[in-house]
């Protein structure tokens, strides 16, 4: 069981009220962010935009915690509820001193103490994922389920209303007997899908994360830039490259360019990622920026709390919370693991996106629920890793 043991205010916090002008002026992703977050949870703008803007502060004060503690870290995550405080799991209490040094000058922190470590808790999970997709082939619902980081615990959704398969229902038995206390059986309402379509942003050279790409009668939309020693790529979602393998993009002056072809591609249980080669890089300028001209600088892990943003094909800018790290979704036909959900609405054609936060890329948008708002993201990290490619910084 969690137990609350400090509350570390290591740095002043700004009310509302004062003055935010010191803060730099927000760009259309974090404006986007903020006015969401704002709705959410029904505070001042002022407010939202200061929680918005310290999420790298936060996020960088737990990438170090994830390494320095090992297997003492037991994960992270942003809670709104309580003034947009970070708060820090540990499994044992003299770690509380390693979370102090690492956000001594920084954002207020509160460190947690719990019973299982995130490794034990991904471990675990990835026992249940591979029973949940084995069970799940013979079954019209599917079952799901994610790490719940502020528990401490996993989560098994079943589908409400719908009735189960005799394999699903001995996962289920297995699940609560193995896991006890550490597992949480939840429900959920609206299957999930991926989000190509067939059908505009479209741009001039140079090619960035944003855009409508076409290829056959498919359209999705590209996500980061990336490359290697052969050359450069445009990342995008694994299952929009099944459903097709030549990919053009409309731009504004020339009509529609062929950016190349699918160089290599998952979809899944371990994830929905890609990336196609760009033939002719002297046309397209590949660049590490999201439509229109934001930068992207780097990239980082998922954390529950945090705000993100995509710009799709079909919606544009959306953004949402991060709920759900390390989840297991339930597709049409197939089960992949490792997923984030957030709470962005998201539309047919907006597969591929790049989902980020400020200038740090998050991942490449997969899909959402059948209906009502919902993100399912694939974590760059292991899009990045798996495909043996580097991030192209703007």
């Amino acid at each position: 069981m969690a137990a609350l043991i400090a509350t570390l205010l290591l740095a002043p916090t700004t009310s509302a009220a004062e003055n935010t002008s010191d803060q730099p002026a927000p760009n259309a992703q974090q404006k986007a962010a903020v006015a969401q977050l704002v709705e959410d949870y029904g505070i001042p703008a002022a407010e939202g935009q200061r929680r918005i803007a310290r999420q790298d502060e936060q996020t960088a004060v737990i990438t170090e915690l994830r390494t320095k503690l090992g297997e003492r870290f037991g994960g992270a995550w942003v809670d709104h509820q309580d003034g947009g405080k970070l708060k820090v799991a540990v499994t044992e209490k003299a770690s509380a001193s390693s979370v102090t040094a690492a956000a001594s000058g920084k954002s207020p922190v509160d460190t947690v103490v719990v019973d299982r470590s995130m490794s034990e808790l991904q471990s675990m999970s990835a026992s249940l994922s591979k029973r949940i997709a084995k069970a799940n082939k013979a079954a019209q619902h599917g079952l799901q389920s994610a790490v719940v980081t502020e528990k401490n615990a996993l989560r098994l959704d079943l589908p409400r209303g719908k009735k189960l398969t005799d394999e699903q229902r001995r996962v289920v038995r297995w699940a609560e007997r193995t896991f006890g206390d550490a597992l949480v059986v939840d429900s959920y309402r609206h299957a999930s899908r991926p989000l190509y379509c067939g059908g505009q942003y479209s741009c001039d050279p140079p090619l960035r994360s944003g855009l409508a790409i076409y290829g056959g009668n498919t359209r999705c939309t590209s996500a980061f830039m990336a490359y290697d020693r052969s050359g450069y790529y445009m990342m995008t979602a694994g299952h929009c490259t099944e459903a097709a393998s030549y990919w053009e993009v409309p731009t504004y002056s020339y009509g529609y360019q062929g950016v190349g072809s699918t160089a290599n591609h998952h979809f899944g249980y371990y994830g929905d990622y890609a990336i196609v080669r760009i033939s002719d890089t002297a046309f397209w300028q590949p660049r590490g920026w999201v439509y229109t001209t934001q930068p992207i600088r780097n990239w980082d892990y998922d954390y529950v709390g945090q705000y993100v943003c995509k710009q799709g094909s079909t919606t544009g800018y959306t953004c949402g919370q991060i709920t759900d790290v390390n989840a297991t979704v339930q597709y049409p036909g197939r089960t992949l693991t490792g997923m984030t959900w957030s709470t962005a609405c998201v539309s047919p054609g907006d597969s591929g996106s790049g989902v980020y936060d400020g200038s740090t890329a998050h991942g490449i948008l997969s899909g959402g629920p059948n209906s009502g708002c919902g993100m399912i993201h694939e974590p760059i990290s292991r899009a990045l890793s798996s495909l043996g490619v580097s991030l192209l910084a703007g």
